[in-house]
């Protein structure tokens, strides 16, 4: 199993609509078939930011069974300081 977790804005955008759940391991299976499975496009997945068992992964990184996967929005900007 894969367990999965969407934060921010990601779960609501997503086609599941849920922030956590497992879905079975499939041998060859990358972040970037998670994520295009809640139906985020390539434009949506570049801003996608991908952590594996609490390390920052790419999104072709290749998961392992018992895994865990995280996405979440790379938030960048903010107020400028004074």
């Amino acid at each position: 199993m894969i367990r999965v977790k969407l934060y921010n804005l990601l779960a609501e955008r997503s086609l599941s609509g849920n922030e956590e759940y497992e879905l079975p391991y499939e041998a060859g299976l990358r972040p970037i078939d998670i994520i295009r499975r809640e139906g985020f496009g390539s434009e949506e997945a570049e801003a996608i930011v991908v952590l594996v068992n609490e390390e920052q992964a790419t999104r072709e990184t290749p998961l392992s069974d018992g895994d865990r996967v995280e996405l979440m929005i790379n938030m960048v900007g903010g107020a400028p300081s004074s």
